[in-house]
């Protein structure tokens, strides 16, 4: 895989290649011989770089300076002046000299080409690393300053340098084949001229390179006679080196693999972190000592490496024959067709380089980059996918696909080109009907009467997080059934539904008014009035909402509520945003009554609401709500310690599941420390859901893995699976693509995963429970009457058998449920939740986990706005870096869409005279 550092600073650099990348000491099998050393990139041929990499070179190129002339040709920039004790003021410069593009071969490919002696294999590697680094540099930016748009020029100099040994751990130095490239600070532009490098557009390409050097590598390998197949990452490994010997081969990976299982940590910014954290000082070893460590492994486990180079060479090539060379077009088209079928499903725009590294990845051993590429652009050509602006600071070419657009604009015209309906109450009426509810605010009477005078068939209430929607939607479910209509909500998730009918709304979610077929009482009484309400519409996908709006009856009327600044949904596409762009008649509630008794946090929330995120941090700050704590175990103890000081109607929010579930830990064992906990623990399993498989992912069985659990929401008549039934994954083929399960009752079965719709997968984890523990349900469960998100507290375990009450609205009973956790196995700890599931929650106090090196992804907007919002009365921010926290919160994730709409004119003066009509 491809690792890229942070920035090297000129003299770090220069230090990493005197004593490690070009050192003899690191190159245990190459016996005392320098490592392997040579130049790549359009601009290391126009500098005349060729064959070893001279340590003035080097140093040159790492201060921006031309290789051969020492000619300046990249500016060094000043960095913050300090006054000396003598009293001079002195103004540093500094510079950055590159980064470190590391590639490593996996493991069983260096246990071959080391122990086992290949050295074809070595160069198989070298091979793959040159034509991964050229895919690289067509990403390569410079950076023009300012708020001007990175220009992509295609040209770096890179220097390479192979190592043939891990870091040592505890005295012995690991067998690891990998290349450093270590690309510097200067590109050219088309004009000529010199300007250093936007490096984002580098990290974005990590994964399409990593995807180019592992097919590569792969083809090579199988041509060489080694048979190939994936590893546990994914990553492809050779037939024949068990994991026992790969995992006794690799203490550097078990130590960061250890040190994040023990901390809860996942993803591979966090794998960066475990790393940099477990690394050890830099120790020379005698290269007998290494070789014989190796050798008494590989003994230990059989001469696997030995065998495995015997068994290819005797087997010799498996490139491909003339039968199998004339199906790569179509294995082609089939990679690139399951690649835009991942993508688009869960996005409206795609980069070309994810597209390519999911076909890339599917047709691993049989298909390489020179093969795939032509292929996609064919279809590219042909109209199958199509371009679309970048939006700023973005690096590659951004895709989309016909149906995408025509779905974006199908769902948009139930806005700008949709009928016309007598309102629910004239205006004389819905001003009566506002006035006797003495309840309402200003801006919740004013949206009231909108709604109920609209004549549009779709009409839009965006409101921020605790603007009282639940009070503005029962006021107006009351108005139009007194004139009539059957009020009915429906919501992307359950836990808004419920929402929904706490506001006295018969509700479901919205896929289970889609699954089955939209609404069926249309066709029995053709004059029946209803007016849906569609809860959480900025989390409904745009496929979701066109099916939605084209299932209902034709007098039907909806109103869409949500909140665009809020997170958006999982699947592709943000239609409620679209529509309101377009012009759809919206009313707004922005007037927040959440935090009305705490005016400081109140006026914070609302800068998070406006995306003044820096502003919002900064007040939450001045008024002591941010606490700084850098280590983060000392941190999530920290969290853990101030939930136990007041645990009711406390929720813990942190960005990703890891965090959750570390957060989740520590908080039951401050709790028992307390005696606010038993401590009776009993193991019980649960069910994590596999978020990273998409639909397209589900119909291949490379996706799945040994031990995931499967449920089949429509059963299988032809398997003989129940509707709802689960099954566990025994064995994988993925090359004749068939899965083997056992089922409940425990068949076996083996099957073709594109034969079977409807299945969801999981992993099945045992865990720690208690009477007095707080849990969150997981999946929806109708027989229970559960919610997905639904939070109770464990009353007592019985064995399998669990009792637990529900949490109620204040003034409400709390309901009890009693189930077998063998068999409803969709429940969690519940003392912290992501910020996604927190959406819809409001808590008297909330404890806010914000790391500002947690993936960046999650790191955002969205993410403050939505977590300090969930607070009524208190929160309270634990974070690594408060200087930053600002700066890293204000990163927009927001989804693209395929299509830019925007007002018309005439409908913006339509809009405008209709508000002041109605002007309280």
């Amino acid at each position: 895989m491809l690792n890229i550092s942070k920035a090297l600073e000129a003299g770090q650099a220069q230090t990493y290649h005197q004593k490690e990348f070009a050192s003899a000491e690191a190159n245990y099998w190459a016996k005392g011989a320098p490592a392997y050393q040579g130049w790549q990139g359009a601009l290391a041929a126009e500098m005349g770089l060729e064959g070893s990499v001279s340590a003035e070179h080097f140093a040159r190129l790492t201060e921006g300076q031309h290789p051969q002339t020492g000619e300046q040709l990249i500016r060094h920039k000043t960095s913050a002046a300090y006054t000396t004790q003598a009293g001079k003021t002195v103004t540093p410069m500094q510079h950055r000299a590159g980064w470190d593009a590391t590639f490593s071969a996996p493991k069983s490919v260096s246990l071959v080409a080391l122990v086992g002696g290949d050295d074809r294999v070595r160069l198989a590697h070298r091979e793959a690393v040159s034509s991964a680094l050229a895919q690289l540099e067509q990403y390569t930016y410079a950076r023009l300053g300012g708020s001007r748009q990175a220009e992509q020029t295609g040209k770096f100099v890179a220097a390479k340098f192979e190592h043939d040994t891990a870091r040592p751990v505890d005295g012995y130095a690991a067998p690891q084949l990998h290349t450093h490239a270590v690309i510097f600070n200067m590109t050219r532009r088309d004009d000529g001229t010199m300007r250093a490098v936007e490096s984002q557009g580098l990290h974005d390409t990590q994964g399409f390179a990593t995807a180019v050097y592992q097919s590569e590598l792969t083809y090579r390998l199988r041509e060489l006679g080694y048979e190939i197949e994936p590893g546990q990452s994914g990553a492809p490994e050779i037939a024949g080196i068990s994991r026992a010997y790969i995992e006794a081969s690799s203490p550097r990976s078990q130590k960061i693999k250890e040190y994040m299982q023990e901390h809860e940590l996942e993803g591979p910014a966090a794998a960066q972190i475990a790393a940099y954290t477990t690394r050890q000082g830099k120790i020379e070893l005698e290269p007998a000592e290494v070789l014989a460590a190796h050798a008494k492994i590989a003994a230990q486990h059989g001469n696997e490496a030995d065998k495995a180079t015997a068994a290819a060479q005797t087997r010799g090539s498996l490139r491909q024959d003339a039968a199998e060379a004339r199906q790569a077009p179509k294995r082609a088209h089939e990679a690139i067709s399951y690649a835009r079928d991942r993508s688009f499903e869960r996005e409206a725009v795609a980069d070309e380089r994810d597209l390519l590294r999911d076909a890339l990845r599917h047709g691993m051993g049989h298909l390489r980059y020179r093969e795939v590429r032509p292929a996609f652009e064919q279809r590219t050509a042909a109209g199958e996918f199509r371009e679309v602006q970048a939006r700023k600071h973005e690096s590659g070419r951004k895709l989309t696909t016909p149906q995408t657009i025509a779905l974006e604009q199908a769902s948009v015209a139930h806005v700008t080109q949709g009928p016309q309906f007598d309102p629910v109450l004239r205006p004389e009426a819905a001003a009566a009907h506002v006035a006797s509810n003495a309840q309402l605010n200003q801006e919740q009477r004013q949206a009231v009467q909108e709604v109920l005078t609209s004549p549009d068939r779709v009409h839009g209430l965006q409101g921020l997080a605790g603007t009282g929607k639940t009070t503005t939607l029962r006021t107006i479910r009351e108005a139009a059934e007194r004139q009539g209509y059957s009020v009915e909500g429906f919501a992307p998730t359950s836990k808004a539904a419920g929402e929904l009918r706490a506001a006295g709304i018969s509700a479901t979610t919205l896929q289970r008014f889609l699954t089955r077929g939209g609404d069926k009482r249309q066709t029995q009484d053709p004059d029946a009035r209803r007016y849906y309400m569609l809860d959480e519409s900025s989390l409904a996908s745009t496929r979701q909402m066109q099916d939605f709006l084209a299932k209902i009856g034709p007098q039907d009327r909806v109103l869409l509520i949500g909140d665009t600044r809020q997170h958006q949904g999982v699947d592709a596409g943000k239609p409620f945003e679209q529509m309101q762009d377009a012009g759809m008649r919206t009313s707004r509630l922005d007037t927040i009554v959440r935090q009305r008794r705490n005016p400081k946090l109140l006026a914070a929330v609302e800068k998070l609401s406006q995306n003044e995120t820096r502003k919002g941090i900064s007040m939450l700050a001045e008024q002591g709500r941010i606490a700084q704590v850098e280590d983060r175990d000392e941190r999530i103890q920290a969290i853990a310690k101030a939930y136990a000081t007041q645990p009711e109607s406390t929720i813990i929010v942190s960005p990703d599941n890891a965090s959750r579930r570390a957060i989740n830990a520590a908080v039951r064992e401050e709790m028992q420390q307390r005696g606010l906990l038993s401590r009776e623990d009993t193991q019980l399993p649960t069910l994590i859901p596999r978020n990273d498989m998409t639909g397209a992912d589900r119909s291949w069985a490379s996706q799945y893995r040994p031990g995931d659990v499967l449920r089949y929401a429509k059963g299988s008549k032809k398997l003989g699976i129940e509707r709802g039934g689960y099954t566990s994954i025994e064995a994988v083929d993925r090359a004749k693509n068939r899965i083997s399960v056992r089922t409940e009752d425990g068949r076996l079965l083996n099957y073709d995963p594109r034969r079977v719709k409807g299945i969801a997968a999981y992993q099945g984890i045992s865990r720690s429970f208690a009477s007095g523990d707080r849990i969150r349900f997981t999946a929806p469960n109708q027989a229970m009457g559960l919610a997905n998100g639904d939070m109770a507290t464990i009353q007592r375990i019985d064995g399998d058998r669990v009792v637990a009450a529900l949490d109620a609205p204040a003034g409400q009973e709390r309901r009890a449920v009693t189930f077998d956790a063998k068999t409803m196995r969709h429940f969690d700890h519940g003392y912290a939740v992501t910020s996604h599931s927190s959406q819809g929650v409001t808590a008297k106090r909330v404890l806010v986990n914000m790391d500002t090196q947690a993936n960046r992804n999650l790191i955002n907007t969205r993410f403050a706005y939505v977590a300090v919002s969930r607070a009524a009365e208190e929160a309270q921010i634990f974070t690594n870096d408060g200087a930053s926290l600002g700066q890293r919160l204000s990163r927009d994730i927001s989804k693209p869409a395929a299509v830019a709409f925007t007002q018309t004119s005439t409908r913006r003066n339509e809009q405008a005279q209709f508000r002041e009509g109605l002007s309280l």
